[in-house]
C-alpha cells in the first residue's frame, strides 16, 4: 500500500467517522428526552487498559451508595478486560454503544486526552478546531507533570477539570498552561489512594520512560539506538548480576507502554532478571512491592517517592531527550529529585550497591523533599476528585 493511497484512505475514514459522529450526536439529543440518558458518566484510560487513575477512580465510584450512572470504556481484547468485566457497566471500545454513550455522556473522564472517545486523534481535532465534543471533560492524568508539555496547554486541549497530583505541579500548570480560571485543581492522583498499605520484596524495578523519536522506528533502527544499547548492556552486566546474587535481589525490567512493541528484542539469561511484558505485570503492584526504582525521566518516580522509597535517575541521554522528546519544565532532578542522578552504568551500579547496603531506606534529605511535594498524603484523593466533578454541574 503506497503512501498516497494510505493518506487518501485516512482522509476518507476521517470524513466517514465525523459524519457518523454527527448522526449519532443528533440521535443522542433525541434520546435525552428520556431522563435515564441525561446523567451518564464515562471513564477510561487509553482505551485498552485498566490499571491507572481511571481504573482506581472507577472502583471508587462503584463503591459509592449514590453513585452516578458511570461506564468504563475498554477494548474487549485488552489484557485488563478480565479484571473489569465483573462490572455490568462496561462498554467495549469502538462499539456502536461506545459511540452512542460517548455522545450521551454529560461527564467524560480519562487519564489521556480523549481516552474515552472512539478515536483519540479525530475527537482531539474536532474539539480543538470545531468545539463539537460536548459534556464536561475531566483529565485525571497518567502521571505527575514535570515538563513543559505543549499538547496540554489551552487551547490545544479544552478541559473543564485538570487534576494535579503535587503542589509544585499544580502551581506550574496553573501559571503556565493557560487554562481558564477554576479548571486546574490540586486533589492528588486517584491511584495514590492505593499506595498506603503494601509489602516490599527484595526487588529492584527498572522502569524507563519512552522516547518519542523512537516510537515509529523499525526494529533494526531501534537496535542501533542508544536506548537499546544502554539497557541491553545494563541487564547483561556481570557487575549487576553479581550485585543481585550477593545481596539476594531480583530485577524487573519494565519498559514504557510505548516501547513494549520492542520488548522481544531485549534478552537476559540471568535467573534474577525478568523482562516484563505489559500484559503480564500490573504496574501498580510492581511499584508497591519493589524496594528500589531505577528510572530515567518517567514520572513513576513520584509514586515511589509518595511511598518514601528510594529512586535512582539513570540519565545517559539528557540533552537528546530534551531536544527530541519533552521541553524542560519546572522540575530540576539535581535539586528537586528524590535520589541520585547518574549518567554512566558504573555510577548506576555503585548507587544501587549503596542503597541496598542501607536496606533500601530513603534518606531523610529525600524524605523532606517528598514531603514538600505531597501536601496531600491520605486516602481521600478520589473523594476530592469526585467532589470537584460534582461542583462542575
Amino acid at each position: 500500500m503506497n503512501t498516497l493511497y494510505r493518506k487518501k484512505l485516512r482522509r476518507v475514514l476521517f470524513i466517514f467517522k465525523t459524519l457518523l459522529y454527527l448522526f449519532i450526536l443528533i440521535l443522542s439529543l433525541l434520546l435525552k428526552v428520556f431522563k435515564k440518558y441525561r446523567d451518564i458518566w464515562i471513564i477510561s484510560e487509553r482505551g485498552d487498559d485498566a490499571r491507572d487513575n481511571g481504573y482506581y477512580f472507577f472502583e471508587y465510584l462503584m463503591s459509592q451508595r449514590n453513585r452516578p450512572d458511570v461506564y468504563y470504556i475498554i477494548d474487549k481484547k485488552s489484557s485488563d478486560y478480565t479484571k473489569i468485566k465483573e462490572y455490568t457497566n462496561v462498554i467495549h471500545r469502538g462499539s456502536l454503544k461506545h459511540w452512542l454513550y460517548f455522545c450521551l455522556a454529560r461527564i467524560k473522564i480519562s487519564t489521556h486526552i480523549m481516552g474515552y472517545s472512539p478515536d483519540r486523534y479525530l475527537f482531539t481535532w474536532l474539539d480543538k478546531y470545531l468545539g463539537i465534543v460536548f459534556g464536561k471533560k475531566v483529565f485525571l492524568q497518567h502521571g505527575i507533570i514535570k515538563d513543559n508539555i505543549k499538547a496540554l496547554h489551552y487551547p490545544n486541549v479544552k478541559l473543564d477539570l485538570f487534576i494535579c497530583g503535587t503542589a509544585p505541579e499544580f502551581n506550574y500548570v496553573l501559571k503556565n498552561f493557560g487554562h481558564p480560571k477554576g479548571v486546574v485543581k490540586y486533589t492528588g492522583l486517584a491511584r495514590f489512594d492505593n499506595l498506603h498499605d503494601f509489602d516490599v520484596n527484595r526487588q529492584i524495578l527498572l522502569m524507563p520512560t519512552w522516547r518519542q523519536y523512537l516510537k515509529g522506528c523499525s526494529e533494526s533502527e531501534f537496535k542501533l539506538s542508544e536506548y537499546f544499547k544502554r539497557y541491553t548492556s545494563l541487564i547483561c552486566s556481570d557487575s549487576l548480576h553479581w550485585l543481585l546474587e550477593h545481596y539476594d535481589y531480583k530485577l524487573i525490567f519494565y519498559p514504557h507502554y510505548e516501547m513494549q512493541k520492542y520488548i522481544h528484542l531485549f534478552s537476559s539469561n540471568h535467573p534474577r532478571i525478568a523482562i516484563a511484558g505489559f500484559a503480564d505485570y500490573d504496574v501498580q503492584k510492581l511499584l508497591m512491592e519493589s524496594a528500589l526504582l531505577i528510572t530515567d525521566y518517567s514520572s513513576v518516580f513520584f509514586d515511589f517517592a509518595y511511598m518514601k522509597k528510594p529512586v535512582i535517575y539513570y540519565q545517559f541521554d539528557y540533552d537528546t531527550f530534551r531536544k527530541k522528546h519533552y521541553n524542560e519544565g519546572y522540575y530540576d532532578y539535581c535539586t528537586m529529585g528524590f535520589g541520585n542522578v547518574v549518567a554512566t552504568e558504573d555510577d548506576l551500579i555503585n548507587s544501587v550497591k549503596a542503597i541496598v547496603n542501607a536496606d533500601c531506606a530513603m534518606s531523610e534529605e529525600y524524605k523532606r523533599i517528598a514531603d514538600s511535594f505531597f501536601k496531600l498524603n491520605d486516602k481521600t484523593n478520589c473523594e476530592r476528585i469526585y467532589n470537584c466533578i460534582l461542583n462542575l454541574t
